[in-house]
Parts: C-alpha cells; sequence; structure tokens
C-alpha cells in the first residue's frame, strides 16, 4: 500500500481515536509501507522527513502487518526514542499506547518505550504506527512483532501459561490437577492499567478463592494447596466488566514441597517455645498449635508467610506486623495453664516459618477489672502487645469504649469468648479510640494497645459507660 492511499484513511480514524493524527505530509513519490514480519526484530527511526502530524508536529513511521483472524499479537518498541503505538484496521483505530511512564529520557537501546497488545478481529491488512510522544521526539528504535500464545479450547494444566484478551466480560478457563500438591497462579496484565481479579473455583461454581492485587502492581495471585481434580479459573476486572478490555497472561507453576519445608503438621502440633525456626506448609484451614506454661511469661509468637496473608491468634491476641514483608507477631503476658495458637491464611495456602520463646518475668499476667463509668488511669505496656482488662456488663444495651492518649496512636480491641467483636482505631478524635456497641450481659476482654508499637510506658486512659 502506498502512504498517499492511506492518508485519507488515517485521517478519520487517527482522529476519532484519541486524536494521535490529524494529518500526514507526505510526497507524491513516498515509498510502500514497510511489512512487519513476526518474531523479528526491525529498526526504524524517526527523523525530520517522517510522516507529520500537523495539528501537533508529532512525526510517525507506519509499517503494514497481516495477520489471520483471532490472532493475539504484542508488539514492543525499544531504544533511544520516547515512542507510542497505534493500529489500526479497516480505517478504524483498534488500539493505542501511549509512551510508558519513565520513558520520557529512555537512552538505551534495551529500554522497551511502548508496548501494544491487540486482537485481530479478521483475516487482513493492518497498519502500525509508531510515533514520537510529542513533537520533538527523534531517534532510532526498534520495533518487535510476536504472537501469544492462546488457550484455543484446551484445559490449562499445571506449568503451564496462556495469552489471552479481555472483550468487556469475565472469562472462564478449566484446569485439571493430577497431583495434589501446592500451586501458584498468576494473572498478569499485558494491557497498562488493567486492574485484575482472579477466582479459583470447583466443578459446582462455588470461589473456593479470589484476589485482586496479591501479586506485582494491579495484578493478581493465588496461592493454593490443591487435590487432584477439575477447576475453573475466572478472569476479570476489579472495577468492572466494563473495564474488562485489554491482554493478560494466566500461568500456574506447582510449589516444590521437600519434608524440611514440612517440619510441623498441617493438622495442628505442639508448639515449642525454644526461639527456632520451623517450618510448615498452610493448607487453607485454620491450623492449632498448643503449649503449656508452668507459670507466668511473657510469649512471643512469630510468623513470617510465603505467597499468602497469615495471621495469628492467641485468645484475646490478634498478631500485628513486624515491620517485615509478609511477618506477623505476637507478644502477650500469659498466665499458667495451657495455651492455643491458632494460624489463619485467608482460604489461601504457603509456606510459612512459626518461631516462638517465654521469658520470665515479674509483671503482673491476669486481665485488669476495668470498672464501669469512670476514666481509669494506666500506662501502656510496651513490653507487651498492650494492656489486657475484663469488663463484666450486667445489663443488655450500648456502651461506649473511650481510649485517650496524647503521646501515641491509642488502639482498641473487644473480645468476648475469645471473638474479636470490634475495634478502632482513631473515632474518638485525634489519635484516640472509641467504640460504641450493643452488648448483652456477660464478661467482655478489652485490649488497649497503641496502633503502632512504642519504645516507652506512655500514659492513657480507659473508660467505658452506658450511652
Amino acid at each position: 500500500m502506498k502512504i498517499s492511499t492511506l492518508s485519507a484513511a488515517l485521517l478519520g480514524a487517527l482522529i476519532a481515536g484519541g486524536g494521535v493524527y490529524s494529518h500526514f505530509h507526505f510526497k507524491n513519490t513516498a515509498p510502500s509501507l514497510e511489512q512487519l514480519q513476526l518474531d523479528q526484530q526491525q529498526s526504524g527511526e524517526i527523523t525530520s522527513q517522517s510522516l507529520l502530524n500537523v495539528s501537533d508536529g508529532v512525526r510517525s513511521a507506519i509499517y503494514e502487518l497481516n495477520l489471520e483472524a483471532d490472532q493475539l499479537i504484542q508488539a514492543k518498541v525499544s531504544g533511544p526514542l520516547p515512542a507510542q503505538l497505534s493500529v489500526l484496521y479497516q480505517d478504524q483505530l483498534l488500539e493505542r499506547a501511549p509512551v510508558k511512564e519513565g520513558c520520557n529520557s529512555c537512552s538505551s537501546s534495551t529500554n522497551t518505550n511502548a508496548i501494544l497488545v491487540f486482537k485481530a478481529p479478521s483475516t487482513g491488512s493492518y497498519q502500525l504506527a509508531v510515533s514520537g510522544k510529542d513533537k520533538s521526539a527523534y531517534g532510532p528504535f526498534n520495533i518487535q512483532i510476536s504472537e501469544l500464545k492462546q488457550l484455543a479450547g484446551t484445559t490449562l494444566q499445571p506449568d503451564s501459561s496462556i495469552d489471552d484478551w479481555a472483550q468487556n466480560k469475565p472469562q472462564s478457563y478449566p484446569l485439571h490437577i493430577s497431583t495434589d500438591g501446592l500451586y501458584v497462579i498468576d494473572l498478569k496484565a499485558i494491557t497498562p492499567n488493567l486492574d485484575l481479579l482472579l477466582k479459583l473455583k470447583n466443578n459446582e461454581n462455588s470461589v473456593l478463592a479470589e484476589d485482586d492485587d496479591g501479586g506485582t502492581d494491579l495484578n493478581s495471585r493465588i496461592t493454593r494447596y490443591l487435590k487432584a481434580g477439575d477447576y475453573v479459573l475466572e478472569a476479570s476486572s476489579a472495577t468492572g466488566d466494563e473495564q474488562f478490555t485489554g491482554g493478560y497472561t494466566l500461568s500456574i507453576t506447582q510449589q516444590e514441597l521437600s519434608p524440611q519445608a514440612q517440619q510441623l503438621n498441617n493438622l495442628g502440633d505442639e508448639l515449642i517455645l525454644d526461639g527456632v525456626r520451623r517450618s510448615g506448609l498452610y493448607t487453607d484451614q485454620m491450623t492449632p498449635f498448643h503449649f503449656e506454661l508452668s507459670r507466668p511469661q511473657i510469649v512471643t509468637v512469630r510468623l513470617h508467610a510465603d505467597n499468602f496473608n497469615g495471621q495469628l491468634k492467641l485468645g484475646p491476641y490478634q498478631s500485628r506486623h513486624s515491620g517485615q514483608h509478609n511477618a506477623q507477631q505476637i507478644r502477650a503476658l500469659l498466665p499458667a495453664g495451657e495455651h492455643v495458637v491458632e494460624l489463619h491464611g485467608e482460604n489461601q495456602s504457603g509456606l510459612y516459618e512459626l518461631w516462638a520463646q517465654a521469658e520470665n518475668t515479674t509483671l503482673s499476667q491476669s486481665a485488669q477489672p476495668l470498672p464501669l463509668n469512670q476514666r481509669t488511669a494506666a500506662s501502656i505496656n510496651h513490653l507487651v502487645d498492650g494492656d489486657l482488662y475484663t469488663v463484666v456488663i450486667s445489663e443488655a444495651g450500648q456502651y461506649v469504649f473511650h481510649m485517650d492518649a496524647t503521646q501515641f496512636d491509642s488502639y482498641l480491641q473487644l473480645f468476648h469468648e475469645q471473638q474479636l467483636l470490634a475495634e478502632d482505631d482513631d473515632n474518638g478524635g485525634d489519635l484516640n479510640a472509641e467504640l460504641t456497641v450493643w452488648l448483652e450481659p456477660g464478661e467482655y476482654h478489652v485490649l488497649a494497645t497503641s496502633f503502632e508499637p512504642t519504645s516507652q510506658a506512655y500514659p492513657y486512659g480507659l473508660s467505658v459507660y452506658a450511652k
């Protein structure tokens, strides 16, 4: 195709498609468009002689690409030129990719400056335009076209991946697991700004697990221990079907499980308080760990979870982030007797390390009584995860719990029969915590703590009264 015959077609299509071009300046003797070949890198350059968009001064190089219907294509531009990409078919703009963020001053030939993914609607000739990001953008570039692998109606297997194109509705993929094991399922966007949502379902269409941003950026990841059998993976957008347009990659890999990685029983085990790290496999079911104290002690339990959001519970205490990625910790003053630490994982699975130790202490180990209708003054116990109180409610009604502090960010948690009923950070104004809850007669526990760990015993006040 001659560039001189292409001008009128590009004019209307590209104006309607986002204003990249409004008119190209060309010579009547312009050569035919250069053909792009799949899986071959080709070089080009934007110069002062390249096609000109007279509305904004941006210059472009136009290529031709012959495709079959439903081919899924990825175009990449690298090199010094900060580039944007557009693809047209039958006078219509199909897709456009602006210059990648952070590449405004790209200078290395290894930099990928623009990526465009599109699905060919029909067999025919397509035009691909490489343009500078603005009127001052000139320089050489490399362009490479590749075909992405699609599922093509077969069942997805472990240790494989497929590419696909979203068209404003969820996409489902059959998955067959032949061996029990731990699997990592990733849903990654190829098209920029595609916020993905991944669901794992059984054959009855019940959701076993789902994830929005568990991968990098806006990508999704599910880590799950799967029994042999058939499942369904569903890809969609976290922002609604109308936003689910673009290319993405779906992959599943099986993680190797060595005996050394499974020192702890995944059905529950004794927790040894010796400060030694022990590893285990969490299989999406609450796992209890038991230990016994012969005297009151400060107990620290630390969890590091790999590829899942693990959380620990110990009586009324719940683990908090300890400053490391996916690391959680409980540090509590406990009385003599038997105790249980529960490991939870939000319907996901993964490997983890558990570490626990006990320290002798002269601190009082029992929960302090919290009287109604008066302010209790105290200092935060910075050696453990806050101060535990017991409050007895004799009449059903609405009650307000208020914690005030000026030197740290106060945090309140309310428990009944070791179940968390409510928690709050700043509802009391400034950095004060406040809970307003309906309570039936009974005994409750209140944990007065700080949003972030403190290094000193700062003062605070705590009160509860009927509203």
